[in-house]
């Protein structure tokens, strides 16, 4: 009887290692892959962050003002600005 006790004991832990095993393997190729899009979502951040750097440089703006308004835009004196007082 004892025989039966060890040998299904030997086979359930060496079921159970197996299932565990599996399992662990394929948590780790989820884990993988996940890295790996962090990896891409993170170079595309990293492009389009240094893509909005560059286009909002001042002289950036200033060029493209130039070049897609041309003169629709004219500069204004702070001074020459008025308050408007709507309680009247």
């Amino acid at each position: 009887m004892k025989k039966y006790i060890i040998f299904f004991s030997i086979v359930s832990l060496i079921v159970t290692t197996s299932i565990v095993k599996s399992s662990t393997r394929q948590l780790e190729k989820n884990i993988f892959i996940l890295e790996e899009e962090v990896k891409i979502l993170e170079e595309k951040f990293d492009f389009l962050l240094l893509e909005n750097d560059y286009l909002t440089t001042p002289e950036r703006l200033i060029e493209l003002k130039k070049k897609l308004f041309k003169d629709k835009f004219i500069p204004i004196d702070p001074k020459d600005i008025k308050k408007l007082d709507f309680n009247e």
